[in-house]
């Protein structure tokens, strides 16, 4: 961060906002690195969203030893939860991560560098895996550059901006609720920006194949997303696919109905880019469940994109 950044930002106050459900011992450890701030918060709001197992009870004792600590409850969707944190900070820029993220010390003071510039509005910053996912079928957040998403694990908001362009998405429920709110900061006209040296450590799971499918029903949020938000389609493989991978998986599933109605071979050659993706890389029982894992979660993703294509009448494949 250069002087003049430094000396631009230093005047901004920043409150921390992070929504929570039952992760007590996460939530605590990012309540610490939050704290420990070289750049200290103004405040942290904290918003439970209907916990059960005592997550809201200790935020509530720290509350009485971590000062400027706000904790509230708000059992409505993740956006709505969100937009609570907004409603109850009351600094210049709102910084949102996740409870199971944890927050490098310098994090606050490069991620309100961009804010030197009165037309930024919202500022991304670099998510890490806190460490290398190792086991098969992990989850974690590794967002190394612009995503153009504006993940809620790392963003800060010029709040004003926020509330003004409508803040979080509070229908779509899970599944690009933060990517709405970005995108119509965009819309009213502010500028987004990139801290890269704004780092949070992203905790790694391991919820198996069957907690990743049913995460892929999330993609049929994707229309949505589009239909309100058309100028955005610069983000996907050739304005049509969410990806390449989607296009070669439906490419496949179409030469597959193709031969089944022709009741000819030569169409199933479009399942070739699909194959070869998903290629086992052995011969034993592990390389050949991974093999199969991977493909069923892509071909998850397709028949969510379609459904939420037909649904909205926005195609996103």
């Amino acid at each position: 961060m250069s002087e003049r950044d430094e000396t631009a930002s230093a005047g901004l106050t920043v409150s921390v906002c992070v929504v929570v459900k039952d992760r007590r011992e996460l939530m605590l450890r990012c309540l610490d690195s939050i704290v420990t701030q070289f750049h200290a918060a103004a405040e942290i709001v904290v918003v439970d969203n209907g916990s059960t197992d005592g997550t809201f009870e200790a935020m509530a004792e720290a509350a009485g030893t971590v000062p400027n600590l706000r904790v509230v409850q708000d059992t409505g969707t993740l956006g709505r939860a969100r937009n609570t944190a907004v409603r109850t900070a009351t600094c210049d820029i709102v910084a949102f991560t996740d409870s199971d993220c944890t927050a490098e010390p310098d994090w606050l003071s490069a991620g309100l560098a961009p804010f030197a510039d009165e037309e930024v509005g919202v500022v991304q910053g670099r998510t890490v895996p806190e460490h290398p996912p190792v086991a098969r079928w992990s989850a974690t957040q590794d967002i190394a550059e612009p995503s153009g998403l504006f993940e809620a694990c790392n963003v800060f908001y010029r709040r004003r901006a926020l509330i003004s362009a409508g803040g979080f998405d509070e229908e779509v429920g899970f599944f690009g609720e933060d990517t709405a709110a970005g995108w119509s900061v965009l819309r009213a006209g502010w500028r987004d920006g990139w801290a890269p040296d704004a780092v949070v450590s992203h905790v790694v799971t391991t919820p198996g194949l069957g907690w990743h499918l049913r995460r892929a029903r999330g993609y049929a949020n994707w229309p949505s997303l589009l239909r309100r938000f058309p100028e955005r389609r610069d983000l996907l493989w050739h304005g049509l696919f969410l990806r390449r991978r989607s296009a070669e998986t439906d490419l496949a599933l179409a030469g597959a109905v193709t031969a089944i109605l022709l009741r000819r071979p030569e169409p199933l050659a479009a399942l070739l880019p699909f194959a070869w993706r998903h290629r086992p890389r052995g011969v034993n029982r592990r390389a050949l469940a991974d093999s199969a894992g991977a493909a069923a979660f892509d071909l998850a993703v397709s028949a969510a994109l379609l459904h939420g294509s037909l649904r909205e009448r926005t195609p996103v494949l």
